[in-house]
């Protein structure tokens, strides 16, 4: 049978370039999109098909990207996969989360080291048991912006789920069946700081795909103490970080390549030591 070479890259994305800049910041939802590009100089769009809007612009001399990912790990999967496609090797989520732990704020930022995985996409390509893990160097990078930028944040680890009335059952009715409802607790006392929805579907694939992966999420609500205001809090402050995270990231690469090593992580550039 002759094979036939199809190229999906452009049937969900559908860009108007054949390669984007490659570092890449990903939002869920496409009006966050707008809201990262008023912090771009030269911003362009590229795309805008179905959930996903993609730009491309400048940040401080730096070329990059955003796209939205749409809600939840299929969405995700399809983002990341057809991104990587046209040249996206770096990817930082900028996402929006609920806080399960106590000392979550609404407001307040949120980097992932690693995911709690309930993700049904990312398990159809590894076992449950493989990890969800943030690139070091991302994170190194998203630690740093935040420190540099003065904004509470928190670092550790998510708990990412393929769905959002599954850990809210009671918001469809009472008694409503749920598998993980009984096991948010669990979680909780176990250190997962937030509950999104992507996280855990783009550090697998990003993994597997030899991308370079972060995320930055600001706690909407903490669903714990049952917080949530009435006005979300401004997603500013994770833009910005995650831009200057984007930043620092390329010129530590660079840095690093300049002194002949694979990748030497701060503060040992900082001490001005390559």
């Amino acid at each position: 049978m002759e094979s036939i070479n199809i190229n999906i890259s452009k049937d969900h994305l559908k860009l108007s370039v054949d390669k984007l800049p490659d570092v890449l910041l990903l939002p869920g939802d496409p009006a966050r999109v707008y809201e990262i590009g008023r912090f771009l100089d030269n911003v362009k769009e590229v795309g805008n098909n179905r959930d996903y809007l993609t730009i491309v612009g400048e940040y401080r001399g730096l070329p990059i990207a955003a796209c939205s990912s749409g809600m939840g790990g299929p969405s995700t999967e399809i983002a990341v996969v057809e991104l990587h496609k046209h040249g996206v090797n770096t990817i930082i989520r900028i996402g929006t989360s609920g806080g399960l732990s106590e000392k979550i704020s609404p407001g307040d930022l949120i980097v992932l080291s690693g995911c709690i995985k309930y993700s049904g996409t990312a398990n159809l390509f590894v076992p449950e048991n493989f990890p969800s893990i943030a690139d070091y160097r991302v994170l190194q990078a998203l630690i740093c912006a935040c420190d540099r930028e003065g904004t509470t944040f928190h670092v550790g680890l998510g708990l990412s789920v393929d769905s959002f009335y599954a850990t809210k059952p009671g918001l469809i009715g009472k008694d409503f069946p749920s598998t993980i409802n009984g096991q948010m607790d669990l979680w909780k006392s176990a250190g997962a700081l937030q509950l999104d929805m992507e996280a855990a579907t783009l550090f697998v694939l990003s993994s597997l795909l030899g991308i370079s992966a972060g995320a930055i999420c600001t706690a909407g609500s903490n669903i714990t103490k049952g917080l949530r205001p009435e006005y979300p809090p401004s997603n500013d402050p994770a833009i910005r970080c995650a831009c200057e995270a984007a930043l620092l990231f390329k010129r530590w690469e660079r840095l690093s390549e300049q002194a002949g090593k694979n990748f030497l992580i701060p503060p040992i550039e900082d001490r001005g030591r390559i």
